[in-house]
């Protein structure tokens, strides 16, 4: 389950990102159709390979998430291979935190940039 502050997250980057204002219908649909893995401060949502990372703003850069994303991705690897994550390219704290945990850049497409991970 989403905490409300992570939920929030999720609501105002789906407002900003893709113009979408989130019901509470699409909360649901989200906890009951994707892979919810919550940790303190915000949460990783996946989608069989396909993840997305979203945290609290009063928590970003002011904890240790290293071995929170190490975990998850040795997790991810375990079960899928090959790992990927989108990010748009204003993203810039992010894409830098995705290419310290080595996603490599793959491709770009209207300002996104899909990034994969192979090593786990």
């Amino acid at each position: 389950m989403l905490a409300d502050d992570v939920w929030q997250v999720v609501k105002d980057y789906l407002l900003e990102h893709r113009g979408i204002d989130a019901p509470e219908e699409l909360r649901s649909l989200l906890e009951t159709q994707m892979v919810v893995t919550p940790f303190d401060g915000g949460a990783f949502i996946a989608s069989g390979n396909e993840f997305d990372l979203f945290v609290v703003p009063e928590r970003r850069g002011r904890w240790n998430i290293r071995g929170e994303i190490t975990k998850y991705l040795r997790d991810m690897a375990a079960a899928h291979g090959t790992i990927v994550v989108k990010i748009y390219d204003d993203n810039v704290k992010s894409l830098r935190l995705a290419k310290f945990f080595g996603f490599t850049e793959i491709s770009r497409n209207n300002g996104m940039i899909r990034l994969e991970n192979s090593h786990g």
